[in-house]
């Protein structure tokens, strides 16, 4: 039905007429605020952009500290008769028993501090440089490196030594590893014996002669050769390579093994 003259036409809810003026304007709407969602979204975005850098962090010092791990085995090695069986049965066991040069390397458990909590593994490595092999196998997996010396016979024993030593040392697993390098000058009840000073020096200069020959040999045949690094043309020395190195004098028969213990238990785990 039409609308009778001058009234004006119902207003349904919602259509848009000011009820009250009567005039036919659009009622303009006010913009509904957005409700906070509690911090919600802000939370997820922050935890999406912190946990990937948490679990790198994680990671990353779960494997330095597994990098840094050396392990616990100790790997004897030296020239012939330097008292390397000596020094590890007596290690082991706490006494002696007459030795003889072994073509085998001999491998134990040894408490070094009682009580089980000081446990390492001991390699005994033949002198024989027929046996190198043997040495830079084990040398490989190494947490302290003891090269025993014979202190009272210091000259021959240390041109013997300085073979192995300069092998081990320029093995590219030890540089890697860098384990504890422990010089041990056995027999010093002898009358005589070395000190570990002059031991030190006259070692040094061996491995550099060892150096020396190597590198010409190589030139002189036209091939490469393996060298320690962090040398090139300067002289051998102990204090300029990578591993934390030691002299000392001990004992098999006396016994006087307290800085070896000492030593040992310090570098490994």
């Amino acid at each position: 039905m039409a609308a009778a003259s001058g009234e004006q036409p119902p207003v349904e809810v919602g259509s848009g007429l000011d009820v009250g003026s009567g005039l036919d304007e659009p009622v303009v709407a006010t913009p509904t605020p957005a409700v906070p969602d509690g911090g919600g979204g802000g939370a997820t975005l922050a935890l999406s952009l912190v946990l990937p850098l948490v679990i790198a962090a994680a990671f990353f010092l779960l494997f330095r500290g597994r990098s840094k791990s050396r392990g616990n085995r100790v790997v004897l090695f030296g020239p012939m008769g330097a008292g390397k069986t000596a020094l590890s049965l007596q290690l082991r066991f706490g006494r002696m028993t007459p030795t003889y040069s072994s073509l085998a390397k001999t491998v134990g458990r040894c408490d070094l501090g009682g009580g089980g909590a000081n446990a390492v593994t001991l390699v005994d490595v033949p002198g024989s440089g027929r046996l190198r092999s043997q040495l830079l196998s084990e040398a490989a997996s190494a947490a302290v490196l003891a090269c025993v010396i014979d202190g009272s016979r210091l000259a021959p024993q240390c041109k013997e030594a300085a073979g192995a030593l300069f092998d081990v040392l320029s093995l590219e697993a030890v540089q890697r590893r860098s384990p504890a390098l422990l010089v041990v000058l056995s027999k010093s009840e002898a009358r005589g014996a070395a000190s570990p000073e002059s031991a030190r020096t006259l070692l040094e200069a061996e491995v550099q002669k060892v150096r020396l020959a190597r590198t010409t040999m190589a030139d002189t045949g036209g091939a490469g050769t393996k060298d320690i690094p962090g040398f090139g043309a300067a002289g051998f020395s102990f204090a300029q390579t990578r591993l934390t190195t030691q002299f000392v004098s001990a004992s098999a028969s006396t016994p006087q093994l307290d800085a070896v213990r000492s030593f040992v238990l310090k570098h490994v785990g």
